[in-house]
């Protein structure tokens, strides 16, 4: 449905609501009783109709930017949304995200480098919101001493929001630094801390390449992985990645994701070694 449309019908819809509530006395009860009820109850229409202009300005104010949204137009989405955040400096949360998502969308992931500088200089408060998005273009880079030293520190702040993922991009840089045991020791922490299934599952994805040398650790993952299939089926766990692809990391990591869910459903060794528990 068009955004114009929707407006329209949004509109239509409280304005109805209102006058048959309002009048709705005049019909029944007729004038007199509904003189009353209007001298007691103005207050509330004032309100109500105080509320409607200022939904009405935000739309208005704003319907450049939900119809280019609405029309899928990054290239104008950018230079629309880069005008208020980098030149006059009107920078809030939502339309932050929105020029992100926008410069992940188009691949100019080098744009966020700068839009990160700006914010660090005009609204810092928001950096520790966005750290795993400003985080992003690091991930991506052949150069994983980078990407290291960029969540390496941001681990090191309080108060920032996906620390969970934050710490396993950290793990995951170590990892490609051939850094194995400073790598296992995140690995392990983040294990023990997290309570999202998705991050659980790439955790644990990751720490197998360990288990070999370590049965304890092989013991560990293979109870995990018996807990998450008894929590999700196949097709379940697809639906909660596709639920998930809001989140920009998972669609950047979705083909380590897929290697992971192959990994969890198609091994057999959970079911052969709990039967042969059973027999004994």
């Amino acid at each position: 449905m068009k955004f114009k449309t929707i407006f329209i019908i949004f509109n239509s819809v409280l304005v109805f609501s209102f006058l048959f509530i309002f009048f709705m006395p005049l019909v029944l009860l007729g004038g007199e009783y509904f003189s009353i009820f209007a001298s007691k109850n103005w207050i509330a229409a004032i309100l109500f109709l105080t509320t409607l202009i200022i939904i009405n300005v935000y739309f208005i104010s704003n319907w450049k930017l939900f119809s280019l949204l609405e029309g899928e137009n990054w290239p104008e989405l950018i230079m629309y949304l880069e005008d208020r955040i980098l030149f006059k400096s009107i920078i809030r949360a939502g339309t932050l995200k929105m020029l992100i998502n926008a410069y992940l969308i188009t691949s100019n992931t080098q744009k966020i480098v700068k839009l990160e500088s700006h914010v660090k200089e005009k609204r810092p408060s928001l950096l520790k919101n966005f750290a795993l998005q400003f985080g992003i273009p690091y991930l991506l880079k052949s150069e994983p001493e980078v990407s290291e030293k960029y969540f390496g520190r941001i681990l090191s702040e309080p108060g920032v929001k996906n620390r969970g993922w934050i710490r396993w991009n950290y793990a995951f840089s170590l990892m490609q630094q051939k850094q194995f045991e400073a790598a296992r020791v995140e690995l392990l922490s983040l294990f023990d801390s997290s309570r999202d299934p998705l991050l659980k599952l790439l955790t644990l994805y990751m720490l197998d390449s360990y288990s070999g040398s370590d049965p304890e650790l092989e013991e560990k993952i293979r109870r995990s992985k018996i807990r998450l299939k008894e929590q999700y089926s196949e097709d379940k766990w697809r639906e909660k990645i596709n639920r998930g692809s809001k989140n920009m990391q998972v669609i950047i990591l979705s083909q380590i994701i897929r290697d992971a869910t192959r990994w969890l459903f198609n091994s057999k060794l959970e079911e052969k070694s709990s039967q042969e528990k059973k027999v004994h």
